[in-house]
């Protein structure tokens, strides 16, 4: 009899033990399904969504409550389904433009080819048939993740044009709408390795066109060099951009003549006078450069350079080498800008950088102030003229 109250007894506490095991499996799979995000209005009208596990308060920016339910609904689907949100978007985004979720970055580079001036688009197009950019040419956008850009990126064949153009892609689908947001930020960007152009010193300059044997290229490095104008530039003067009458030459950057920007006017001074003297006096100043790429002027200025033992130096060098010659000779600051083109003075600095400015002495300060003179000049480059010319006084 006793054994059998023990053992009725075992059974009640075995059903009560198991009851609550029950109870505790349906509490948590409860849990486990309940919204995380709960819909709530304020007195203005406008839905808010509430975290139930951080308590932060999100506003919907609507006062449509079937739009506010959907985009709860979406948010409780995203945290519940994280492996779906992709394949959800997809048909979302296909809905609005069919060809969203199958563009490449093939298509990314073919629509960037085409701005630019035609050197501009030649040398979109050489970046883009490299190895590096292989690698990303068939890949989704919308698939598109940090380790396809680092791909790009890390390749042994990449440099500083890869980093350059892949960036500039990156952007251009941001800015088409392809791209809905940036794949990295710009802290994860890694850093270039910027080349540091130096400016054809004075000595320099005078042995290549001692040793230069071809007349027309021998005067074509002297106009560039009077002028600082780049070589895509000069080489494409000819004597329609000559003001006789005000003695003026005047011309449009080739790479901002789609902008309608770039326009350098420049007084025909005496040196340049004796060199368009020299050239042929009708039509182009350079008929055969002119007709040269870029890429062979360039490498035949290499070549001259290389016989001649210079380094670290190319034809873009010549721009360097004028605007420190204009500072160092006291051109306003202003002028140098608007001839060179530039209209950052952060980029004219970086041209003008290597440039030596001598400032006046001290006592000269003094000497002004005890003869109660004020100086309203704003910025040394612009009146070194005059200081010289005091100094020299003294």
């Amino acid at each position: 009899m006793l054994a059998t109250r023990r053992l009725t007894g075992s059974r009640y506490l075995l059903r009560g033990w198991a009851q609550r095991l029950i109870f505790l499996l349906r509490l948590l799979e409860g849990l486990a399904l309940k919204d995380r995000y709960r819909l709530f209005r304020r007195s203005g009208g406008i839905y808010y969504v509430r975290d139930t596990v951080t308590l932060r308060k999100q506003s919907l920016e609507t006062d449509d409550v079937v739009k506010a339910r959907r985009l709860l609904a979406a948010k409780n689907q995203a945290v519940e389904q994280p492996a779906l949100n992709r394949s959800m978007a997809k048909a979302y985004l296909s809905g609005i433009s069919p060809e969203f979720t199958t563009r490449t970055w093939t298509d990314v580079m073919d629509m960037y080819v085409r701005t630019g001036v035609e050197s501009t688009r030649d040398r979109k197009e050489r970046a883009f048939k490299s190895r590096p950019f292989a690698l990303l040419r068939k890949v989704k956008i919308i698939d598109t993740e940090a380790i396809h850009l680092f791909a790009v990126l890390e390749h042994k064949q990449s440099g500083n044009s890869t980093h350059h153009y892949l960036k500039r892609i990156h952007n251009f689908a941001l800015h088409l709408g392809w791209l809905l947001s940036p794949v990295m930020a710009e802290a994860a960007w890694p850093s270039m390795r910027k080349q540091h152009y130096s400016a054809l010193t004075t000595d320099e300059h005078n042995r290549i066109i001692e040793k230069e044997g071809n007349l027309e290229r021998k005067l074509f490095y002297q106009l560039l060099w009077e002028t600082g104008g780049s070589q895509s530039d000069i080489a494409n003067l000819s004597w329609e951009n000559v003001d006789g009458e005000n003695s003026v030459l005047s011309f449009q950057r080739q790479k901002l003549l789609n902008r309608g920007e770039g326009s350098s006017c420049l007084h025909i001074g005496p040196r340049i006078r004796a060199l368009l003297d020299q050239l042929p006096q009708e039509g182009f100043f350079f008929p055969k450069i002119r007709l040269e790429e870029p890429k062979h002027r360039a490498a035949e200025f290499k070549r001259r350079c290389r016989t001649l033992k210079i380094e670290g130096r190319v034809l873009h060098s010549y721009r360097y080498a004028w605007a420190q010659r204009a500072r160092n000779a006291g051109m306003p600051e202003r002028e140098a800008m608007i001839h060179l083109g530039h209209k950052s003075r952060a980029i004219h600095a970086a041209y003008a950088g290597g440039a030596q400015v001598a400032v006046l002495p001290l006592e000269f300060y003094e000497a002004q102030k005890e003869k109660k003179v004020i100086q309203f000049n704003s910025s040394p480059d612009q009146n070194s003229r005059d200081q010289e010319r005091q100094s020299a006084a003294l």
